[in-house]
């Protein structure tokens, strides 16, 4: 999946020079924690973030604070993605620098932002959340072929795969596989994977 398919293109921005006051009004009207801020020429010049409005106020007083401009506390030359990037290059960015929002930039040209919730969307579709269908948590050795394996009992058994992910167990060389699978009889199945000597340790019915 990429930034584009998840992306807000109807962005509400600021520029320099409106007031710290307009830039909390949208931030709390849109409940976002940062916004764009675009010149006269619409270019990209920086980010705001409520973090540096609640900063201002705490050292010049709310009433002060809130009539200075967005140029004086914005964040300049944000880090950007583009509407090509990979969601999972965004995410990515956003935990290694712990932003909350990035602006989707194409030639130059604001296409939209991406934030937490976003990811967090992305990732339980990727994850096959709420898809009406049955997970299955495996425990498998770290060795090749596994997967493959796997999908060929689940195959071999009439059943389709929805979703798949791999994450890396606490238990060293080992792996938990979750599988997202389109039946709602579990046991023959789960029977079958143990029968093969794949450890499942958790059924779900969606």
């Amino acid at each position: 999946m990429i930034v584009r398919n998840v992306m807000i293109e109807d962005v509400t921005t600021v520029s320099p020079e409106d007031t710290l006051q307009r830039a909390y009004e949208v931030i709390q009207g849109k409940r976002y924690d940062c916004l764009p801020v675009m010149d006269t020429s619409r270019h990209l010049v920086g980010v705001i973030q409520l973090t540096d409005i609640y900063e201002a106020c705490m050292k010049e007083g709310r009433q002060v604070a809130l009539s200075r401009t967005v140029g004086e506390f914005m964040v300049p030359h944000p880090i950007t993605v583009q509407p090509d990037d990979l969601i999972e290059s965004a995410a990515k960015v956003m935990l290694q620098r712990d932003i909350p929002l990035l602006p989707v930039v194409e030639n130059d040209v604001l296409k939209g932002i991406i934030n937490e919730s976003d990811i967090f969307k992305s990732f339980c579709e990727m994850l096959g959340v709420d898809s009406n269908t049955t997970r299955l948590t495996l425990v498998v050795p770290d060795r090749r072929g596994q997967l493959a394996r796997i999908a060929e009992i689940i195959r071999d058994a009439g059943v389709a795969i929805r979703n798949l992910a791999t994450f890396r167990s606490q238990v060293r060389d080992q792996y938990q596989i979750v599988v997202r699978v389109e039946t709602n009889s579990t046991k023959p199945l789960v029977e079958l994977l143990e029968q093969h000597g794949f450890k499942v340790i958790h059924v779900e019915v969606d």
